[in-house]
């Protein structure tokens, strides 16, 4: 295949998971009228980490062998790094979740893509160097979240939880950078997926959240769609294309994310937005866009 139809295909698989993610959010919100928000979490991660297993003994057998483990300081490596990746994604998957109760799933959708700002922000604390451009996209983001969210006033307890969620997505990703250029990265997810849907289960045990057998057969639909496509697949997806695609590109791709939850949210939910709530959202989308910008020139110091 030549780099041209690489290119095309791996863009086309960028743009499947975004659409795979931006659903999601329609799902949690449908899943969670059957399931209380934790045991949906707990639920969806242990299906995502089942599945990531599978995917991970058919890589294995692709090979032709086991992966070699390293040594016990690469295993030591590998359990610590799943178990700080899956604690904290844990976090951000509930905040996320919870909040859904309050706001709708395209205004979570876009909050929550928030943390692609935040993440070079936090960076600067590791001495990343950044530019005027992301000084701008962090001003088109409160903006936008000034008017998607009604002013000071509008910012309830919803939109309060699903800026922790960006938040806590953006120490994710940057715990993610620290342990996945040493370890295998299908393993991590495997061990970081069971690590989060016990940290899930075990906060739904502690809040005596209760489901009931009729609850999740009707929400396992949502479940499936949580579990398999916009964890295992979508993750898989991702680390396919991002090998012939600009990581610039796949990050840019990546943002229509949030434009997918507020058309989900539109089409399975009947949910619609103002025409302030709308300028709100086109002024995040843009300070995500020009966040992704200076990453590929950002020195650091």
């Amino acid at each position: 295949m030549s780099d041209g139809m690489k290119k095309f295909w791996s863009t086309a698989a960028m743009v499947a998971v975004a659409l795979l993610w931006g659903g999601a959010f329609s799902a949690q919100s449908a899943g969670m009228r059957r399931l209380p928000p934790l045991i949906f979490t707990a639920t969806r991660l242990f299906v995502a980490a089942l599945a990531l297993t599978a995917v991970a003994a058919v890589c294995g057998r692709a090979r032709g062998r086991r992966a070699p483990s390293g040594g016990g300081d690469a295993r030591k490596l590998l359990l610590v790094g799943g178990l700080w990746c899956g604690l904290v994604l844990a976090a951000a998957c509930v905040t996320q979740q919870l909040s859904l109760r309050y706001i709708s799933a395209g205004k979570c959708g876009f909050l929550a893509a928030l943390y692609i700002v935040i993440v070079p922000l936090l960076g600067l604390g590791f001495g990343r160097r950044t530019t005027l451009m992301l000084w701008a996209a962090v001003a088109l983001a409160l903006a936008g979240s000034y008017l998607l969210c009604g002013g000071v006033s509008g910012v309830g307890r919803g939109e309060l939880l699903v800026l922790a969620c960006a938040l806590l997505s953006a120490v994710y990703i940057l715990i993610v950078d620290r342990y996945a250029p040493r370890c295998d990265c299908i393993r991590l997810s495997c061990i970081q997926f069971f690590v989060a849907a016990g940290a899930a289960a075990v906060g739904a045990a502690f809040l005596r959240e209760r489901w009931s057998l009729d609850g999740m057969i009707g929400a396992a639909p949502f479940l499936l769609y949580c579990g398999l496509g916009s964890s295992a697949l979508a993750f898989t997806l991702q680390i396919a294309a991002q090998r012939h695609l600009h990581p610039v590109t796949a990050s840019l791709l990546m943002s229509l994310e949030s434009i997918f939850a507020v058309l989900g949210g539109w089409l399975f939910l009947g949910e619609a937005l103002q025409p302030r709530e709308l300028a709100g959202c086109g002024a995040i989308f843009a300070a995500v866009v020009l966040a992704q910008l200076p990453a590929g020139s950002a020195k650091r110091g």
